[in-house]
């Protein structure tokens, strides 16, 4: 018979903390940034153009008067991250979890700030899709490399709108992320240049990838990411859908594994439920067992319910996540992910930040505990000339499922 010693083997820990995965986050490069010193508003005005008129000898003209109008940056946004450290704590622990606990909230509240950056890509006048530039509303347009390439097309037709438009040619940034970054590679290798040589040897600013048609390219990993599951049929028992690698389980009976979501009365019921656990990942309730790992939803993926359309439309603003499904009844699955990448004239979207990144530490009265605070405040808007200087590229993550 063998023995068994399991809790009585002798174990070695690490004398420090795992690594975080940590996003490049590029809002600093590319915002028009502003100090809003006293108050929390800064108005931003503007004059329009006026009209060019023709002139009659000895004939009196009309004088009209000049319009401005005004656009405002708010610091609207408060973001926090809270924890509470006691000291007996502090004292027995061989690792000083604070200082790593305190960045780790510094660099999560600037990736807030970065995804609500990126997706100022709703305010652009101009939407590229696969009905091309300003064209119908449409599905995502799929990158495509090889003899029938699309990227010149994609890229340079928007980059010609702006232009033409009046943009400065040599302020226009490309923003993509890692995937669209690794396809222009793609690219420029089957043409016999690497894209991003000019980067590797200068490594100026952050996200800075190098040139790309003239346009300075930029990696982003927290842009928006859109996708829209149809859920007109009540699930079965075990169906799954996955988000951002999280599955998510419907059950009859909710239980305690994370993900599970209860089976409603009716599939519009079940859809809220979805979406409830969607958007408060760190909480379980009589329909929804809290995400082992809820970091990762809150903030950045949230879910709104569409009983008309019998859909669920989930949106991330820390890139892609790559929905899947597999469910009993195939109608039941997501239509294409869409990815937002941009091109615009950098400085196009304006934000303000007060204070940066401020830790409030509290200590309680009766215990030997103290609470610290992290957080940020800020403001973010795209004003009227910026709009008219930004390209919506709607370009396709995941491909529909069959």
């Amino acid at each position: 018979m063998a023995n068994t010693f399991t809790a009585v083997v002798k174990q070695q820990w690490e004398k420090g903390l795992q690594r975080n995965l940590e996003k490049h986050l590029v809002a600093m490069e590319l915002a028009t940034m502003k100090i809003v010193a006293d108050g929390t508003v800064l108005n931003i005005p503007r004059l329009a153009f006026q009209s060019v008129g023709n002139y009659t000898k000895y004939t009196n003209v009309v004088i009209p008067g000049l319009t401005t109008a005004n656009d405002t940056l708010t610091i609207d946004k408060i973001e926090m991250i809270t924890f509470a450290m006691d000291k007996i704590d502090i004292g027995d622990n061989y690792i000083n979890i604070l200082p790593k606990a305190t960045m780790n909230a510094g660099y999560k509240l600037k990736q807030a700030i970065d995804g609500a950056f990126l997706n100022q890509y709703s305010n652009a006048a101009n939407v590229y899709n696969v009905n091309g530039l300003n064209g119908a509303v449409g599905a995502p347009v799929v990158l495509v490399t090889g003899g029938s390439q699309n990227l010149s097309a994609v890229f340079g037709d928007s980059q010609a709108k702006l232009i033409n438009d009046g943009v400065d040619i040599n302020n226009i940034a490309l923003v993509v992320d890692s995937v669209v970054m690794n396809t222009i590679n793609t690219l420029g290798l089957e043409n016999g240049f690497q894209v991003a040589d000019e980067a590797y040897l200068t490594k100026v600013a952050r996200g800075y990838k190098g040139r790309f048609l003239g346009m300075e390219v930029y990696l982003a990993t927290n842009l928006t990411s859109t996708a829209v599951l149809d859920l007109a049929t009540q699930p079965t028992a075990n169906d799954t859908i996955t988000i951002a690698g999280q599955v998510f389980t419907f059950v009859s009976s909710i239980g305690t594994t994370p993900g599970n979501v209860l089976i409603g009365a009716n599939v519009d019921a079940t859809r809220v439920s979805l979406a409830a656990l969607i958007n408060a990942p760190g909480t379980t309730t009589a329909t929804g067992v809290a995400l082992t790992d809820p970091s990762k939803f809150a903030s950045f993926i949230t879910a709104v319910d569409s009983p008309s359309g019998d859909t669920l439309t989930v949106t991330s603003k820390a890139g892609r996540f790559t929905p899947r499904s597999v469910m009993t009844n195939a109608a039941n699955d997501w239509q294409a992910e869409t990815i937002h990448c941009m091109v615009m004239e950098k400085g196009s979207i304006w934000m303000a930040l007060r204070n940066n990144v401020t830790v409030d530490e509290r200590d309680e009265p009766l215990k030997l505990v103290t609470n610290y605070l992290i957080y940020t405040r800020y403001g973010i808007t795209t004003v009227q000339e910026g709009k008219d200087r930004m390209v919506d590229l709607q370009i396709q993550a995941t491909p529909a499922e069959a």
